[in-house]
């Protein structure tokens, strides 16, 4: 995938989510800019074998992210962020195909971990979207749920 086009998308939805988004739109906007962050580092620092063996640096900053979105979607009151959470499972699970057959080749094991991050990045946005629409509809609905399913109102 071309950097320069993910940069684009990361950067046009995650700012639409930051600024006109809810709580749970920010959130996850934040913690994908912050994994994309820390797996270029650990990308450059650990893993600079370009994908020719399983990058354990990057799958531990997957595993961490797929934590943190899982706890979204259990919190929000929104389904988008279920979403989420299953695309980046899918990330997971390239790793662990790779870690199963270390002779994948290269390319594939890299579009595996990154082509998610698209439609993760668009459902953000398009959550924040859908929050911009009720907000003017006047519907306000509580952002975030007790585990056991009851909005918390504030």
């Amino acid at each position: 995938m071309s950097l320069f086009l993910f940069l684009g998308v990361m950067t046009l939805c995650c700012a639409y989510a930051l600024a006109r988004g809810g709580p749970p739109e920010r959130a996850s906007a934040l913690l994908q800019l912050g994994a994309f962050a820390s797996d270029e580092a650990v990308h450059r620092l650990v893993d600079g074998r370009a994908y020719t063996a399983l990058a354990a640096g990057s799958a531990l900053v997957d595993l961490s992210l797929l934590v943190a979105l899982t706890v979204l979607a259990s919190r929000s009151t929104r389904h988008w962020p279920l979403w989420v959470a299953g695309w980046q499972l899918a990330a997971i699970v390239a790793h662990l195909a790779k870690l199963l057959d270390p002779a994948m080749q290269a390319t594939g094991y890299a579009i595996q971990l990154q082509i998610w991050a698209y439609p993760m990045l668009l459902a953000t946005a398009a959550g924040a979207w859908r929050y911009q629409t009720r907000r003017s509809a006047g519907l306000i609905e509580p952002d975030w749920k007790t585990l056991d399913g009851r909005p918390i109102v504030a």
